[in-house]
């Protein structure tokens, strides 16, 4: 279930990404709006980075000539996955302010 609103909410902003192609332009641009995504999505990873890495000391395994903090497993591709996700509601509420004119974002 989960997995199905993870992929709604990605597809959902890629559609309204997509839609600014044909609707008038009244508030994020296609470029701004992909820049807000990219800088938001870095954002965003190096939030969710540090959340569940054990380092190799705390599990009593340290590979002779790494550092001792190093990760055993970083979980990279699950963790490019929720950065997906929370860049993509993070965007989401920004395309809707700026499009609604809820909040007058460009002076």
């Amino acid at each position: 279930m989960f997995k199905i609103i993870s992929i709604l909410v990605v597809a959902a902003s890629v559609i309204a990404w997509l839609v600014q192609f044909f609707v008038p332009h009244q508030g994020l641009g296609i470029a701004t709006g992909l820049a807000i995504y990219l800088v938001t999505w870095w954002i965003v990873l190096f939030a969710i980075l540090p959340i569940g890495v054990r380092g190799q000391h705390e599990d009593g395994d340290v590979i002779v000539g790494n550092d001792p903090g190093a990760p055993v497993n970083p979980g990279l591709k699950r963790k490019a996955w929720w950065t997906t996700i929370a860049a993509s509601a993070v965007w989401l509420t920004i395309f809707t302010i700026a499009e609604f004119g809820l909040i007058d974002i460009f002076g």
